[in-house]
């Protein structure tokens, strides 16, 4: 049986939409039957969403329903995309949503969101291979959203003096990171140091910077947040240049030799472009790039994931979105950027292996229970077993400019 699809928009009836709906529905999670009445459903979809469709000779296989009536705030929400099950695995899916995103980017919208069941992980693998990135949990279900005609730089929609802020159950930065991480983060990287300038990219309250003067005495630090950046100064003082800029934007007057990266790309829209302008304009030859983020597979994440606190792994919670967390890095998906992006990795490791949250840690560090020699190993074990560390590490150099 040929396997030609023909593709429309808002041909299906409201019998033919019930019909497809029908025929899917044990393949939503949960079943759609549970949660609306499918004939109600179609005729609101029928009525109200721009209907994206596959055919196969007179039988609707494929839908995405999406509405278009947010035209205040320009925001379309997809309310439903479903395929026949025997058509599953044929490309229709995604076909359908790109065709969606067309009309949007035609229409003069600015953002796509969806929702979709945590334990739907073939439907989110999907939605992230067309671009959409995850939002927030809520309850069950996981928001995602893509951002589409307001130029190449989302950045500009986002407020980084907010995203800094504590909000009532999750800090933006703990002790945790301050007192333990960032030492041994130095330990992980100044045998690599390369003599002459240091660039840091997203420097924060200045903690970490303070602790790079030590090493560096030519320090530029370009980061997004105004108010951070007025604490960095009187933290560190006169001796670091310190740019308010986004990277997308930033213009910088030269190359440098060294370029830290620390627990930032995890907040980037668009990762892979900023570690391309590290590979094409900023890395001086010879200069080595110190990229670090939070580790998606730290036991203590495994642990939440089995006490059901989080959907996955690579999960990013509502508490970590709202401080601008856009994903969750695991080493392979490090390295996939980086690599991407043109960059050489020459070394690859782990900062500190974790079994507890930040906050669990606070709360110990507190306690004569955890001496030095323990934090030390719990270092070193980190470097035997990378992916079991609190953050995950990459030493890049610069690649072919493309």
């Amino acid at each position: 049986m040929s396997d030609t699809f023909f593709y429309r928009l808002n041909r299906a009836s409201k019998t033919k939409i019930i019909e497809h709906l029908q025929a899917c529905d044990t393949s939503f999670s949960p079943p759609l039957s549970t949660r609306v009445q499918i004939k109600d459903y179609a005729r609101k979809i029928e009525c109200n969403a721009m209907r994206f469709e596959a055919w196969k000779d007179d039988k609707l296989v494929g839908l995405v329903a999406a509405y278009f009536n947010d035209h205040l705030r320009r925001i379309a929400y997809i309310t439903s995309v479903s395929i026949v099950e025997e058509f599953v695995g044929k490309g229709v899916a995604n076909i359908l949503l790109k065709r969606c995103v067309d009309y949007a980017k035609s229409s003069g919208v600015n953002k796509i969101s969806l929702s979709v069941s945590k334990k739907n992980i073939s439907a989110i693998e999907l939605y992230k291979k067309n671009s959409f990135i995850l939002d927030i949990e809520d309850g069950s279900n996981i928001n995602m959203h893509l951002y589409i005609n307001r130029g190449e730089n989302m950045s500009n929609c986002r407020d980084f003096n907010i995203e800094i802020k504590d909000t009532f159950d999750h800090q933006y930065a703990y002790g945790f990171d301050f007192d333990i991480i960032h030492p041994y983060m130095i330990n992980s990287f100044k045998p690599f140091f390369r003599e002459g300038s240091l660039l840091e990219l997203g420097s924060f309250k200045g903690d970490f910077t303070k602790r790079l003067t030590a090493y560096f005495d030519d320090i530029t630090c370009v980061e997004a947040s105004s108010v951070a950046i007025e604490d960095a100064k009187l933290r560190v003082g006169s001796g670091v240049i310190f740019i308010n800029a986004l990277f997308e934007q930033v213009s910088l007057p030269k190359r440098y030799d060294n370029i830290v990266l620390t627990h930032v790309l995890e907040h980037l829209d668009k990762p892979i472009e900023i570690l391309k302008r590290i590979n094409d304009e900023w890395l001086a030859p010879g200069g080595r790039l110190f990229l670090a983020c939070p580790n998606a597979n730290a036991p203590s994440r495994q642990i939440a994931v089995k006490m059901g606190l989080i959907s996955h792994n690579a999960a990013v919670t509502t508490a970590e979105a709202k401080h601008g967390h856009r994903c969750t890095y695991s080493l392979d998906t490090l390295e996939h950027d980086a690599v991407t992006a043109g960059l050489n990795v020459v070394h690859r490791s782990g900062i500190f292996f974790k079994a507890l949250a930040n906050f669990q840690w606070d709360r110990l560090l507190q306690t004569d229970i955890i001496s030095k020699d323990y934090l030390d190993g719990c270092y070193k074990l980190g470097q035997q077993y990378p992916d079991l560390c609190s953050s995950i590490f990459l030493m890049c150099e610069c690649g072919e400019v493309k």
